[in-house]
């Protein structure tokens, strides 16, 4: 038979272990809020259990007294511990000072004392009035700190419900054990303690105790300049942070477990279209009492567990008011700017026309070969070049300005193709009812692309446009039957001042494009034709009749 003292030494000695490793990992925490008072109530149990395991020892009645007053140095402890550890970890840390810490530990500190310089005699240590005070305080200070912890349980968002509900069953677990007739079996106390410790184990470990607290709030969701929100699933307030009392101007304990749509005005029409699945973001403008706007950013985003079930959401509110007050005096400046170069361009034309309008009067009256003829012509050729720059400059003035928007490729690519019907050009287009999300220019790009092949493809006769899905995107080609382009250009060919001409056609045209994430590359073989191929991403294209975008 096995011996029932060794079988409870070694029960003992694996339960003290756990305790102690527990204890250690959460005394390295201790710079976290409540790790270290959670160190100390573990050390408390550790010195308690031991004290008691060695009772169970035939080792005298002197050494039984000893050990039953380290049992009680045990019970000492764990009460102001638990306590400090439970004001801290619901956010009243700033209660814990060294006056109140002084004040909660001085009963057990004093009877700790009386117990060890004998005026308490050994037989009243675990009975008489003196165990009778102190038992009192006990339950009392153990009472208040589950009272703490219980009204977290039931505030607190579903998040943390599973690690307060740890805590509170590893503080439970001693005392209601000790009331059990399972207390008065020397060998049973080992495995109570053993359960209390995994317990909170379980909280600290697999639920990131110190790293996920709810005290963290205080230091991190009121630091932030946002306002923060957290919503059940019927969209009821269950946690909000300083700067969202601020902007709601309401205060938390006035608002929490309430419908979002009895606090924030207008709330389901400032999240209209969110259904719990994805994250939204809206802009919203709210008129103030001065008759002033205030401009908000919305952003609302489910809250899943594990197995990715809605267990709340969250609402971040950003003020953008200053945001929005730069970009409209961006759009003003620039409006203002717009109307300044329109001006300057129109006066720079007239006087461009004024000076064709002479020179070619001056060609009329010169003798064909004479030098004056050549740079009579020259100056002309200057003139239209200085009126096509403009025609550049209006349009990258343009660039960006107004947001992108869908638009249907055959359309626009037709619209843009005068320029080859007038030279007599074949155009064949096979894109259905394609449409891409680009900027409003997007129709410079097909105009420069076939001004280009007219004025640079060295006879071209035909020009096709299709569109191939790749992958996730998209290809959307433009390609003639001319000569092609100079392998020595392929590089840098987009590149600002490069080619005849002006050398910004094709720059504009990869500008244009960059707006919405699209690229341009050109990919034909010389001598058989240029290929050009516009590279739209994923969510860049769709089809109109089908409404939904690739």
């Amino acid at each position: 038979m096995t011996n029932p003292y060794i079988q409870g030494i070694l029960f003992m000695a694996a339960s003290l272990a756990i305790s102690a490793s527990i204890g250690f990992a959460c005394w390295k925490r201790r710079s976290s809020p409540g790790a270290g008072a959670l160190s100390a109530f573990i050390c408390g149990i550790l010195i308690w259990s031991f004290g008691l395991g060695m009772n169970i020892l035939p080792l005298g009645q002197d050494w039984e007294t000893f050990w039953t007053a380290v049992a009680f140095l045990g019970t000492a402890i764990i009460p102001p511990a638990w306590l400090i550890f439970a004001l801290q970890y619901s956010g009243k840390e700033h209660i814990v000072t060294p006056t109140t810490v002084t004040f909660i530990a001085a009963i057990p500190a004093v009877s700790v004392a009386l117990a060890f310089t004998g005026v308490i005699p050994p037989g009243e240590i675990v009975s008489g009035q003196a165990y009778g005070i102190f038992l009192g305080y006990v339950y009392l200070t153990i009472m208040a700190s589950i009272l703490l912890i219980v009204s977290m349980l039931f505030d607190a968002p579903a998040v943390y419900r599973q690690q307060i509900g740890l805590v509170l069953m590893g503080a439970l677990i001693p005392w209601v054990a000790t009331l059990s007739p399972a207390a008065e079996a020397g060998t049973a106390l080992p495995f109570i303690i053993m359960l209390a410790v995994l317990s909170v184990f379980a909280g600290a470990f697999r639920f990131h105790l110190f790293g996920d607290m709810p005290v963290l709030k205080e230091r991190l969701l009121n630091g932030l300049t946002d306002g923060i929100l957290v919503l059940d699933p019927a969209y009821r307030i269950v946690e909000i942070n300083r700067r969202g009392e601020e902007i709601i101007g309401k205060t938390a304990p006035s608002i929490l477990n309430k419908p979002a749509a009895e606090i924030i005005n207008r709330f389901p029409e400032l999240i209209a279209g969110y259904n719990g699945d994805e994250e939204r973001t809206y802009i919203r403008s709210i008129k103030q009492s001065g008759g002033g706007l205030q401009h908000y950013e919305l952003r609302i985003a489910p809250v899943t567990d594990r197995r990715s079930r809605t267990i709340g959401h969250t609402l971040i509110v950003r003020d953008i008011s200053q945001l929005k007050q730069t970009e409209d005096a961006l759009v003003s400046a620039h409006t203002k700017l717009s109307i300044l170069s329109e001006i300057t361009q129109h006066d720079i034309k007239n006087h461009l026309g004024v000076i064709r309008g002479y020179a070619g009067l001056l060609v009329d009256i010169t003798p064909e070969g004479s030098d004056e003829r050549v740079y009579t012509e020259r100056i002309i050729s200057a003139s239209e070049m200085i009126d096509e720059q403009i025609a550049i400059a209006r349009d990258y003035q343009s660039l960006g300005v107004k947001a992108p928007v869908w638009q249907g490729v055959e359309a626009v690519a037709r619209q843009s193709a005068r320029i080859v019907r007038f030279n007599n050009i074949g155009l064949s287009i096979d894109l259905g009812r394609l449409e891409v999300y680009a900027d409003p220019l997007f129709g410079k790009v097909f105009y420069n692309l076939f001004e280009n092949a007219v004025r640079h493809g060295g006879g071209v006769t035909a020009i096709r446009i299709g569109f191939t899905p790749a992958g996730e995107g998209g290809i959307l080609w433009i390609e003639d039957d001319g000569k092609g382009v100079d392998p020595d250009l392929k590089g840098k060919l987009f590149a600002r001042n490069v080619g005849k001409n002006t050398g910004l056609g094709l720059f504009l045209i990869r500008e244009i494009l960059m707006i919405t994430g699209i690229a341009i590359r050109e990919t034909g073989e010389a001598g058989k034709g240029a290929r050009f191929e516009i590279v739209v991403p994923a969510g860049g294209y769709r089809y109109a009749d089908a409404g939904a975008e690739q």
